[in-house]
């Protein structure tokens, strides 16, 4: 899979991050890189544990992540929860907004993966 199909597939902005990475060769080694961090599994475990100021350090870092890689809709999806957890509990129920999260995030991570199994120079 070439960088530029992987980009589609995420509805992501490759102009963007191409812009800030210059080099296709950088995007992928940071695009595969996504892979390995933890912040969504983090923000889940903080979540599950009430921890509302962690799950707001971690919603919030997962949020930078995708917005410098140009992942943009879970930068999006990212970003609302990193709202609602800003001050601390949620004022109201977030179950739905993780579930998108959840959705989201499986969808990135298995088009990731997909590239990384055979990415493709331009």
């Amino acid at each position: 899979m070439k960088l530029t199909e992987c980009y589609a597939n995420l509805d992501g902005d490759f102009a963007g991050v191409r812009s800030r990475l210059i080099r296709e060769a950088s995007i992928s080694k940071f695009l595969i890189m996504f892979l390995k961090d933890t912040q969504y599994q983090e923000f889940h475990a903080s979540v599950e544990a009430g921890d509302w100021e962690n799950a707001f350090r971690n919603i919030h870092t997962l949020k930078g992540t995708c917005l410098n890689l140009g992942i943009s809709k879970l930068a999006r999806i990212s970003s609302d929860i990193t709202e609602m957890l800003r001050g601390g509990a949620p004022s109201s129920d977030i179950s739905g907004n993780i579930e998108e999260l959840d959705k989201e995030y499986e969808k990135t991570v298995e088009i990731i993966r997909n590239y990384s199994e055979n990415p493709e120079t331009e």
